[in-house]
């Protein structure tokens, strides 16, 4: 029996589209009858004005009932636990008021970022029902994780609170790291484009989670690939020739061929499978074009 939701992680770089490969792939997910919880990275006020989700229960029907998208405050979390572990509320309303209380949230090293993990573990293993044989409440947790120094730092704090502390923090760190630290119910997609930067960030990011908490990569997300990295080499032969005096079309070739020696070069440092996603720059709104970059993602083998 499974005994959580699947944990789907898109990771990377700042600005590589992980959000919007998030919602794609819990569009995709959603549409198949799975119960979808997109854990996002920004206020939902924030994502709104990015990525507007009107108009899915009229498109997709069946999947609206399916997908859910929330944003996780530690703050609010942090606030919550003081309030139930103190004896009155006048008590409770003093402490959360106080500059000191305020002050130490925003200071005390991985605090918040050891509240955020909580949540999302308790997430993934909230079951219907109290019953040993409940299953999960979601098929799929999926987490449109922050950039990848703040992730890792994220993830690292649960380490800290297990070794640093005494007591229930301590107990709950090392739950965290227990949970964290294991691939079984853990998939991990580092979101990347075919650009020196971000290349160099997505290897580090891999290599530091296998390492230091066994979570290899399922496969590398390419976003915004050339249609030229999939092609055969024998269909790119005199292509740079054909282009003419068009500067827009030589340009294009040209990075064409670069993207895919960076696909190789990428596929050397880290030889785990390649997703591919094409640019998609048309569609009628915003779920469209969710939608027509999900049909370009292919989870198959990974479920």
């Amino acid at each position: 029996m499974t005994d959580s939701a699947r944990l789907v992680i898109f990771c990377g770089k700042g600005g590589v589209g992980k959000t919007t490969l998030s919602l794609a792939a819990g569009l995709k997910y959603a549409a198949t009858g799975r119960r979808v919880l997109v854990i996002s990275s920004h206020p939902l006020s924030e994502l709104a004005l990015a990525v507007s989700l009107e108009g899915l229960a009229t498109q997709f029907p069946a999947a609206a009932p399916n997908l859910f998208v929330v944003h996780i405050d530690p703050r609010e979390l942090i606030r919550d636990f003081v309030k139930s572990h103190l004896p009155n509320l006048l008590m409770g309303q003093s402490v959360l008021n106080s500059s000191i209380f305020k002050n130490l949230i925003e200071i005390a090293p991985g605090l918040k970022e050891f509240f955020f993990l909580g949540r999302l573990q308790e997430l993934a293993e909230r079951r219907k029902g109290d019953s040993p044989a409940a299953v999960p409440d979601y098929d799929y947790l999926i987490w449109d994780a922050p950039a990848t120094g703040h992730f890792l730092n994220m993830l690292q704090s649960a380490k800290s609170f297990q070794v640093l502390l005494t007591g229930p923090l301590a107990s709950a760190g090392a739950q965290l790291n227990r949970f964290f630290s294991t691939a079984r119910n853990i998939q991990m997609f580092p979101v990347t484009p075919l650009e020196e930067m971000a290349i160099a960030e997505t290897i580090e990011l891999a290599q530091s989670m296998k390492q230091e908490f066994e979570v290899p990569c399922a496969a590398l997300l390419v976003n915004c690939a050339s249609p030229m990295c999939t092609v055969p080499e024998s269909a790119l032969a005199g292509l740079e020739e054909k282009t003419g005096s068009s500067p827009a079309l030589q340009f294009a070739v040209q990075r064409g061929f670069i993207e895919r020696e960076r696909c190789a070069e990428l596929a050397a440092a880290l030889p785990v499978p390649q997703m591919l996603i094409p640019r998609v720059t048309q569609g009628t709104n915003d779920i469209d074009l969710i939608a027509r970059i999900g049909d370009s993602m292919d989870f198959a083998q990974f479920s």
